[in-house]
């Protein structure tokens, strides 16, 4: 069994997903978060670049940018980062 860094919080809220330069992706469904990520559900998870930023707020206040860890079906968990690290996607 893994062991994760930061205990993670089950929600289920709504989050928007953006580019790093601000483009919209569309809206997700935000499953657990935690200090170090989260996880989401999009439709098409396909098409989502290895980093973006997800606002958890409709205003944007709110939001982190990510490093997109791992897919499966229409599931997506990201690493949050802080504006402007490089990271390598798995």
């Amino acid at each position: 069994m893994r062991t994760r860094k930061h205990p993670r919080q089950i929600v289920h809220t709504v989050g928007f997903l953006y580019t790093s330069d601000g483009w919209p992706l569309g809206e997700c469904t935000v499953r657990d978060i935690s200090v170090g990520g989260a996880k989401f559900v999009h439709k098409i998870t396909d098409e989502l670049p290895g980093t973006l930023v997800l606002a958890l707020s409709k205003d944007g206040n709110v939001r982190r940018s990510c490093q997109l860890v791992w897919r499966k079906d229409d599931q997506v968990g990201v690493r949050f980062v802080r504006p402007g690290a490089h990271h390598t996607v798995r």
